[in-house]
């Protein structure tokens, strides 16, 4: 079947085409969590349709195929169950984890596609995580500032191991959802298993509407700005550019760009954000589709922070186009990445809506570093290879508007501090 006639999922900016970057849907916030994929966002970057090698029918293997559906139809015990749409649908997924592709290239069916599309307009009712399903159960990669999860104490590499007294073990990512979706204010019961800690937990979370506010700011001491951005969601580059004005207007004379536990999102976010600390045509990424030679993607001009001095922090759930913007920093020798090696995505996936509402996630290029480096599966190593303690958690400029040097030091967060002691040089821990 050649699907070349049809449209792609069209996104929220008129006549473009969304692309997933660096996504694995197993990342994906869905419902009751968040939506876009963790290490996907969508982009637009992409034109033109698909074009089939062979039409279906005449496929090696067509017959198996052929043979089994009538063989379904003629024999099997319990078939008044099951209908033909089913069949269909099984059969293209299974033609789609048939490419090895786990993780990442994903077939959705019209309800689950309809779930992805719903949660990703950025306000949401449930507990705010993006996990990894990646391991069999899901792992919390990160949790939303100010989302209920954050406030009860969740943190990344969390294991969630039921919910409502039910074992996540095997669940697909949209069974996870239907769980921890409810109503405002009601609670959903989650069994926790914390490998940093060798800890079991239960805990008690009280479902919110959750608003993903993008970038937050604060002063530290000795003029320098800590500005976090949450994740790349439509407007990102705006308010990043709002934060870096205030902060100037306030007396900033260095920046600490805090993408830890940022999933990623849409690729032209990621391209603006960039620029805004990288000289114009500064390559941030190279792009490289089937068949091809990598392509760089250049920084835009007119960047508000190109020549103030910058450290970058990131960490595991630093995904997608959190990596691209870090690695086209650190590349560039325009600032250090301080904290740990980022999650890991690497592909481009671009989401094909089909005839009957159902949308095919398919990989359909690589992101590499500036240098060339592979991100997928390696993640970016960071200059100052700096964890936190355990029990130590991320300080986000939301926890509070300005720190004295002393309460930086009492928030126990190592990578914070080497931030401000590698802008300032100043040695807080010996305080």
């Amino acid at each position: 079947m050649n699907i070349s006639s049809r449209n792609p999922l069209r996104g929220r900016v008129a006549g473009s085409r969304p692309v997933l970057l660096g996504a694995r849907l197993q990342r994906t916030a869905i419902a009751g969590l968040v939506v876009l994929s963790f290490g996907a966002g969508l982009g637009f970057d992409r034109l033109g349709g698909v074009t089939a090698s062979t039409t279906l029918t005449e496929a090696d293997g067509f017959d198996t195929l052929e043979e089994t559906w009538d063989l379904i139809q003629n024999d099997y015990v319990a078939i008044d169950g099951v209908t033909e749409e089913d069949l269909l649908r099984g059969a293209a997924s299974g033609m789609v984890d048939a490419l090895g592709d786990t993780g990442h290239s994903t077939y959705l069916t019209p309800e689950e596609a309809a779930q992805f599309n719903a949660n990703s307009e950025g306000d949401f009712v449930g507990i705010g995580i993006y996990l990894d399903f990646e391991t069999g159960q899901p792992v919390i990669v990160s949790a939303l500032d100010n989302s209920p999860a954050q406030k009860a104490g969740l943190r990344t590499g969390d294991v969630i191991t039921s919910i409502d007294g039910q074992s996540t073990e095997g669940m697909s990512e949209f069974q996870v959802s239907d769980l921890l979706a409810g109503i405002e204010g009601e609670s959903v019961d989650l069994g926790i298993s914390r490998p940093a800690d060798g800890d079991e937990l239960e805990v008690s979370i009280t479902r919110a509407r959750v608003e993903i506010v993008p970038v937050t700011w604060r002063m530290l001491p000795n003029d320098v700005a800590q500005i976090r951005l949450s994740e790349f969601s439509v407007g990102s580059t705006r308010e990043l550019q709002k934060a870096i004005r205030a902060a100037e207007a306030d007396g900033a004379t260095s920046i600490i760009f805090d993408l830890r536990d940022n999933p990623g999102g849409l690729v032209f976010e990621a391209i603006g954000v960039a620029s805004q600390f990288l000289p114009e045509g500064t390559a941030i990424y190279l792009n490289q589709e089937r068949g091809a030679e990598p392509k760089p993607i250049r920084a835009v001009p007119d960047g508000l922070a190109t020549e103030i001095p910058l450290v970058v922090l990131i960490n595991g759930g630093s995904a997608s186009s959190a990596e691209i913007t870090a690695a086209g920093i650190s590349d560039s020798g325009r600032g250090e990445l301080i904290g740990e090696t980022t999650f890991g995505t690497g592909t481009v996936l671009t989401p094909y809506e089909l005839e009957d509402g159902s949308i095919l996630l398919l990989g359909t290029a690589l992101w590499l570093e500036p240098d060339g480096d592979q991100v997928w599966k390696t993640g970016v190593e960071p200059d100052k290879d700096i964890a936190l303690e355990a029990g130590a958690v991320i300080s986000r400029p939301s926890d509070d508007e300005e720190l004295t040097a002393d309460e930086l030091v009492e928030t126990g967060d190592a990578q914070l501090i080497a931030g401000y002691e590698t802008l300032t040089g100043e040695v807080l821990a010996q305080r």
